[in-house]
């Protein structure tokens, strides 16, 4: 039985104490539990091998309360295949009050959500430093500086064995191979020492490989040995070294071995570190280029700042900026960090943000995002949010937790992991036995050759890389786009899904209500405008608005009015110059029994547009009629066309009246509507698609909608490029563009497939190779496969699966036509044209 503790919020009375404690004690395993609501503290005996932490903050959230988790983010060197990096999760997993811990190679991070009752941060840097492993700090920068220079450092010292293997590689091969290659050279260096001079040189320098360079596989490959779980590196220690081993025999007492049987293999040892250490060499560039994206983002960030303290400015690192410094930025340079204009005027170019080119006018009170440029004018800015708050700092982290993500296809990956180095040494061992038994003379020739190449060419590397290689190029790549997946999960589910969900407003449509038609039974749409907005001053509708906003427009000067009164759900009346004016729907004017004939024809075809139509009465007499709606964004046609040719069907949620609903729909060109929906039933929408076998993704504006985006298969906020933390969406558009929804879905496809290839390839390389290194092609073909050409097929594999990744590199955006325009749209009145 284990002890376990944890923090339970939004208790409030002992009818939830008690609710928390018998969702507990239900639990299989639980032998007691109990809940203090003072301390707000549960406390349960269970049975670890029935029951994990996991399930028991699961039951505490479906009883709905809030369990006290912690994540945790850290770096960890030295892993160099999926056993490694399973390792360090197995490690993780068993320590107390570890809900999830999760390991990526390609990134070198490990992610743990655990229980802070039971566990410190210190204690999970020592488990991983137990399993063999280099717990790294990410640092609070929240930028990823320390983790980028660790990998380089660690590049560096490769580079350095790498260079110093070859040099004392080379002279191994020249008296091992030479002979046979260069004429002559066996006769001159018998005459200058015998054979066991230079076998005894060859062992000093061979050992010299193996203790040096290859020291980075030998105490790894110790250690996962001690802790009964071999990975690649005790493949690569254990073959090199019988190797090594069997020829320092033959060197030190040839007398143990018949004639034939005096063979050295140094060269073997030594070339097969070399290579193996070329290859790695190669992979940590290639996996280098995976993270560019981070490392653009990074770039993205101003170096120091300018404050003002003491009436003086001041250069500092951007990292001892604090919230409410004030700050100057000059022309041509970036702005440090996000924060409010307090002097000046400029233009701000925020292409790398929202994907615009033109630069946007910012004065006093406007905002200001760091790694945005100042073009023009001097600025003093107010330091608003700083370090890991900071936009950009935001949009980093949400990339770092992508690539860090496990994404279930890697499951299968995972689980032949955990048995395939045991059954590669047990292969090892039998191929060494039967060739030893059965092999022609010298048996221990082909045993040994055979053995070591099994062990050598069957890594694990690439079934490790194959899926986060991909996810670090693909996410990566989609930021770049604007497209952000706030976790790697999103890009299975997301290529999964068959049917996508637009909300109306603010999504598909432009979000304000603007003036589109103005038709007066007099002509004078000018005067008209005039009256209405003078009455829609003094309402707080937002259509009023609009009708406010096109007078502004239109330069217009207002009349006053009197006596102005609102009638709600009707409209608003007033006294302009003595007249009395309505303004409201029609049913205000059906109310005050005036008759609305005379521009019927007009309200039918407005109705039929999905526009919202505001009569003018003057005297009681009708005199105008207004439509105000809220437009279709002009890229809406084109998404849905874009959607459906990818095979996706597509349907509309919405709270708007089903003539309002249904205009819009036809206008996009959508069949499935659903009309008169309040916010709080779209999951319910939503959850109705599910069960009907779809598998949903939803795009929201990510305020109202977040029901729905937490219900569906994927949600998909529209962000506003500076508002990118949207906690219910698992994908974050930073730009205006509806190309981002296609983009999104493209990338997700596209890296499923790479996944699904490196897969394939990693299974495949093994399932090939591992047969023909352990010779059983040899006795009817006479194929083998040398030592030294594993280790090159071994690097070659992890090569392979990181070179195919960065192909994700190539993705473009979806670039959607704004001229498309549906049918129904076409013979529609542009507003400029209605109302000039």
């Amino acid at each position: 039985m284990k002890q376990l503790e944890l923090g339970v919020q939004g208790m409030t009375c002992a009818s939830c104490s008690s609710r928390v404690e018998r969702a507990l004690a239900k639990l299989p395993g639980v032998a007691e539990a109990s809940v203090n609501l003072a301390t707000e503290r549960a406390s349960l005996r269970f049975d670890p091998t029935a029951l994990r932490p996991k399930a028991i903050v699961d039951s505490i959230t479906q009883a709905g309360y809030t369990p006290v988790v912690a994540d945790h983010e850290t770096g960890v060197g030295g892993m160099t295949c999926a056993a490694c990096s399973a390792r360090v999760e197995r490690a993780l997993g068993k320590l107390p009050g570890v809900v999830e811990a999760s390991v990526n190679l390609a990134t070198e991070r490990a992610t743990v959500r655990y229980l802070p009752e039971m566990l410190r941060p210190a204690e999970i840097a020592q488990a991983i430093t137990d399993a063999g492993y280099e717990p790294r700090s990410l640092g609070d920068g929240g930028l990823g500086a320390e983790a980028e220079d660790a990998h380089e450092e660690q590049r560096r010292a490769m580079r350095r064995d790498l260079w110093l293997a070859v040099a004392l590689t080379l002279p191994v091969l020249v008296l091992s191979m030479g002979a046979e290659m260069i004429p002559g050279l066996a006769e001159l260096l018998g005459t200058v020492a015998p054979l066991s001079v230079w076998n005894g040189l060859q062992a000093v320098l061979t050992t010299a490989v193996l203790l040096g360079p290859g020291r980075r596989f030998f105490r790894p490959g110790l250690i996962a040995f001690r802790h009964l779980s071999p990975d690649m590196n005790s493949l690569v220690m254990t073959g090199t070294s019988a190797a090594w081993a069997y020829s320092l025999a033959v060197v030190l007492a040839p007398g143990l071995f018949p004639p034939e049987a005096r063979h050295v293999y140094f060269d073997s040892a030594a070339v097969i570190i070399t290579v193996i250490l070329f290859g790695k060499t190669l992979e940590e560039l290639a996996k280098g280029r995976t993270s560019s994206a981070i490392k653009k983002l990074i770039g993205l960030q101003a170096k120091t700042a300018r404050v003002l303290r003491d009436g003086a400015e001041v250069e500092v690192p951007v990292g001892q900026v604090h919230a409410g410094d004030l700050l100057v930025v000059r022309p041509g340079e970036r702005i440090p960090v996000d924060g409010e204009v307090r002097e000046g005027e400029s233009h701000v170019d925020e292409s790398m943000l929202t994907g615009e080119p033109a630069p946007v006018a910012k004065k006093v009170g406007d905002r200001v995002v760091g790694a945005t440029i100042n073009q023009h004018g001097r600025l003093s800015i107010t330091a608003t949010q700083v370090g890991r708050d900071t936009v950009l700092a935001q949009i980093v982290r949400l990339v770092e937790r992508a690539q860090g993500s496990k994404l279930p296809i890697q499951g299968l990956a995972d689980r032949v992991v955990r048995v395939f180095t045991p059954l590669v040494l047990l292969i090892a061992a039998i191929t060494f036995l039967t060739w030893l038994s059965l092999g022609p003379p010298p048996a221990i020739t082909l045993a040994l050759v055979s053995a070591v190449s099994v062990l050598v060419v069957a890594c694990p590397c690439a079934m490790g890389l194959a899926t986060p290689a991909a996810i670090m190029v693909g996410s990566g790549r989609a930021a770049e786009l604007g497209v952000l997946y706030r976790k790697g999960e999103a890009l299975e589910s997301l290529s999964h899904v068959d049917r996508v969900v637009f909300d109306k407003t603010g999504t598909l449509t432009e979000g304000r209500p603007r003036l589109t038609d103005l038709e007066a039974v007099d002509g004078d749409t000018r005067g008209a405008l005039a009256i209405a907005a003078a009455l829609e001053t003094h309402s707080e509708h937002p259509l009023g608005a609009a009708i406010v906003a096109a007078a502004k427009e239109q330069g217009l000067g207002l009349p006053s009015i009197d006596d102005f009164t609102a009638l709600p759900g009707y409209g608003v009346q007033a006294s302009v110059n003595g007249q009395r004016v309505l303004l409201g729907a029609e049913r205000l004017l059906q109310r005050e029994q005036i008759s609305t004939a005379a521009l019927t024809g007009q309200a039918e075809r407005l109705a039929d547009a999905g526009r919202t139509a505001i009569y003018l009465a003057i005297d009681g007499r009708v005199r105008a009629l207004l439509a105000v709606a809220d437009p279709l964004k002009a890229q809406a046609p084109a998404l849905i066309q874009a959607l459906r040719k990818r095979g996706l069907r597509v349907a509309m949620i919405t709270g708007d009246a089903q003539p309002t609903a249904e205009a819009i729909a036809r206008q996009a060109g959508i069949d499935e509507v659903q009309a008169e929906v309040l916010p709080d039933g779209k999951a319910a929408a939503v959850a109705a698609l599910q069960d009907a076998g779809s598998k949903v993704a939803f795009v929201g504006d990510g305020i109202n909608d977040a029901p729905a985006l937490a219900q569906a298969e994927v949600g998909i906020a529209v962000g506003s490029g500076t508002d990118i933390a949207i906690e219910a969406a698992d994908v974050t558009l930073t730009r205006d563009d509806l190309g981002g929804v296609v983009t999104a879905i493209d990338v997700a496809r596209r890296t499923l497939r790479t996944i699904r290839g490196n897969l394939f390839w990693a299974f495949f390389y093994n399932i090939l190779l591992i047969p023909l290194a352990a010779g059983v092609f040899y006795p009817a073909f006479g194929l083998h496969l040398h030592p030294m050409i594993a280790g090159v097929a071994m690097g070659f594999s992890s090569l392979f699966v990181v070179t195919n990744s960065l192909r994700l590199r190539r993705l473009r955006p979806v670039m959607l036509d704004e001229g498309a325009r549906s049918a129904t749209d076409s013979g529609l009145a542009e507003p400029t044209a209605a109302i000039s």
